[in-house]
């Protein structure tokens, strides 16, 4: 049997059930897998039903008429809609299709979906990594085109009480994630304003715009570009597939730099006039607010001292590791009782987990080291510190504008590059400071001050002028400019 069959992509739903319409047989063992691929596809929640069905109509009909694929007499509609396609009449399945989504979101506590399509209205939507924060370029746009746009009703994502409450206090009005408020005010919102993917369930009209700020530099490699994946149970072609409709709905992608612009096109496969290369709103307030009296400021929100100097910890999150959907382990790989010995009388530890990594820290046995991962602004945590340790995260291009030292903890580069993501450029190539493996080392490097001289090195220099050129403190005004020149 053919290695594509089965895959939830259009080009494998084509194959696989032309593969079975020219059997004479379809042994039992294959049958029953294929009933389970059409119940997925034929699913009225499945958010690409009509994509997979519409290329597909006369092997469809075929196949299950070959099949005799029956449903229970209780399911009267989902009976009417496969009877309509095996009649070949597709308009009339997609309508009725349309009535099994909406009865099926009647059931549900969350999905909404209506027969008649809500009117668009003057409603801006922003959602920052899933509702977990109010933060990065959706918070700095909202400051701005909300006071600039009064006449639209501005509306932030929120996915926990306590982010809601404290929004609520400022006077932004939330919605919960996820939530039939949610998916309803995505329907009437006129622009979406978001740094992460949206749900499929959401379906987007032409009159809607879809702003994608992202959220960093591409150096490892994005979507398109990636030649392996390291998912459990998503194979690279429907990992691409699902990536590529998402991208299909950006009407604007904004770009921190001509480096991003050039790697975001081939990523996600969008042509240059739908990017904004205008620099990132969020790194807005590195340039604005890096001085003495904010930084005292930040400290004392996060309890940070202020006689030693501040190590800031922020790795990624590794894709072979998931704990369930858009959920990762957070495996520490630094010698914090090393730390806790060696550095401890002149150093801080904060440690900031990527927003996909599920797992709580248990830090309690060090007095030193600080985990800040439900910070709700990473800037903050960058203006406190006075080191970046990272790995492959793109963090370390948003802190190298603060022109502080950063090192790179890269324990498992090999296999990150070769069988995880792989990298746009050599990982050693054009990187602001140096490279560990070990965690004794780097902390010994950072013990006997050797990391003084990196801000001042020619290469960090370059650096700065290939990546943050725009970096500027006025990125957040271009970027509303142009957004409100769209509208």
């Amino acid at each position: 049997m053919e290695e594509k069959l089965f895959l939830m992509t259009e080009q494998s739903f084509k194959e696989t059930i032309s593969f079975f319409s020219k059997q004479d047989q379809v042994d039992k063992e294959d049958r029953e897998q294929l009933y389970d691929y059409l119940e997925k596809v034929l699913n009225p929640q499945f958010p690409f039903k009509f994509d997979f069905i519409l290329q597909n109509k006369q092997v469809l009909s075929n196949i299950l008429i070959k099949l005799n694929y029956q449903v229970s007499k209780k399911s009267i509609f989902k009976s009417l809609e496969i009877n309509a396609i095996k009649k070949y009449n597709f308009k009339q399945a997609y309508k009725i299709s349309r009535v099994r989504r909406f009865m099926s979101s009647l059931k549900s506590k969350y999905y909404v979906s209506n027969i008649f399509s809500e009117k668009v209205k003057n409603i801006v939507i922003y959602e920052s990594f899933n509702g977990k924060s109010f933060s990065d370029s959706p918070k700095m746009i909202y400051n701005e085109l909300s006071k600039r746009r009064a006449d639209y009703r501005h509306v932030v994502v929120t996915n926990n009480e306590k982010l809601k409450n404290t929004l609520s206090k400022q006077g932004i009005e939330t919605v919960d994630k996820n939530t039939k408020a949610y998916f309803k005010l995505y329907n009437q919102s006129k622009v979406w304003i978001a740094n992460t993917r949206i749900s499929p369930q959401v379906y987007k009209k032409k009159s809607q715009i879809f702003i994608q700020t992202w959220h960093g530099t591409p150096l490892k490699k994005l979507a398109n570009d990636q030649t392996v994946i390291s998912i459990p149970e998503v194979t690279l072609e429907e990992y691409l597939y699902g990536f590529n409709k998402e991208t299909s709905r950006w009407d604007y992608l904004l770009s921190p730099s001509k480096t991003a612009t050039s790697r975001f096109k081939t990523a996600f496969n969008l042509p240059e006039s739908h990017i904004l290369t205008l620099g990132y709103p969020r790194n807005d307030d590195l340039i604005n607010y890096n001085n003495s009296i904010h930084i005292k400021q930040l400290k004392e929100k996060h309890n940070v001292p202020f006689n030693k100097k501040v190590i800031l910890y922020a790795p990624t999150w590794r894709d072979n590791d998931r704990v369930d959907i858009g959920q990762y382990n957070f495996k520490l790989k630094l010698d914090l009782d090393y730390f806790e010995e060696n550095l401890s009388d002149d150093y801080i530890l904060i440690i900031r987990a990527h927003y996909l990594v599920s797992n709580a820290l248990n830090l309690e046995s060090y007095n030193s080291v600080y985990d800040l991962s439900k910070a709700e602004d990473i800037n903050e945590l960058f203006l406190i510190s006075d080191i970046l340790i990272t790995d492959y995260s793109s963090v370390y291009f948003d802190f190298a504008n603060l022109e502080r030292p950063i090192l790179f903890f890269a324990y498992d580069k090999e296999s990150y590059a070769n069988d995880i993501r792989g990298f746009y450029v050599p990982y050693e190539s054009d990187l602001p400071g140096p490279i560990f493996s070990n965690s004794h080392k780097l902390f010994s490097f950072i013990k006997n001050e050797n990391y003084q001289a990196i801000p001042n090195s020619q290469q960090y220099k370059q650096f700065n002028k290939v990546y943050n050129e725009l970096d500027d403190g006025k990125a957040t005004s271009r970027v509303v400019d142009r957004i409100i020149q769209i509208l």
